[in-house]
């Protein structure tokens, strides 16, 4: 394990949604945050890691909700580098409320890029000595594998806007959830609250472009999983994305 990281957060009235509730989005957001604040007082900032012509960027997250906090909520949110492996960060989570129960795990694989060749690099020795991680991890490494959608019910199409461009000028990792939630009938959304997801991103998408969201739902005990795929209109896979629902 690297260093440990930890901050307050109070969710304000633009954090929640009509229930007055942090929705997945807003926990993916807070989540992002507290690892480019820990990166910011490392030394090894967005700022600094442009000058060398890189950046981390998500390939894939798995969050779980226990409980979703609600408005004027204070919470304690952790993050800790697990380890490198070549290419690849991986990072855990964990959020608590004012009692101290844990309310949102998380873990989630990186990719430190390039950004003039816009491909995946080596993490640099530097970046172990900044995150305190000695060296690659030892054990067997396995990249998750999301189940691909074989069949759909749903599509939609959404251009992607200026708002959701992110600093990295590529759609912010928020706003895949946004689409395939989208897709999705009223009533799931409505008498189904979202408390675990799992995405993994294949290709960039960004300012301009027109992606289609196909997506599947299956019913299970006391729940509803939605499969989604997010392409490109010439049919470029760009993200794959499993969420679970559970009836409120």
């Amino acid at each position: 394990m690297g260093k440990a990281y930890e901050k307050e957060y109070e969710l304000h009235y633009y954090d929640v949604d009509k229930n007055l509730k942090a929705n997945m989005s807003m926990i993916i957001n807070i989540l992002s945050d507290i690892g480019t604040k820990q990166s910011e007082e490392l030394g090894s900032g967005m700022e600094d890691l442009v000058e060398s012509n890189m950046t981390w960027v998500f390939y894939n997250y798995h969050v779980k909700i226990f409980r979703n906090p609600t408005y004027k909520e204070k919470l304690t949110v952790k993050t800790e580098p697990v380890g490198f492996k070549k290419f690849y960060a991986l990072r855990n989570y964990e959020i608590k409320d004012s009692n101290g129960n844990v309310i949102v795990t998380a873990n989630a694989i990186f990719l430190l890029i390039n950004l003039e060749k816009r491909r995946m690099m080596r993490i640099p020795k530097e970046q172990y000595e900044v995150y305190g991680v000695e060296s690659d991890i030892k054990e067997e490494f396995k990249i998750p594998r999301l189940e691909a959608i074989t069949k759909y019910k749903y599509e939609d199409t959404f251009k992607v806007r200026y708002s959701d461009i992110d600093s990295n000028q590529h759609v912010n990792n928020t706003k895949y959830v946004d689409w395939a939630i989208e897709t999705l009938p009223e009533e799931i959304v409505n008498n189904y609250t979202l408390d675990e997801i799992k995405v993994t991103f294949e290709k960039e998408c960004k300012y301009g472009e027109t992606v289609r969201v196909l997506t599947d739902v299956r019913e299970e005990e006391e729940a509803i999983v939605t499969i989604h795929k997010i392409e490109t209109l010439d049919n470029k896979e760009l993200t794959r994305l499993i969420a679970c629902w559970k009836k409120i």
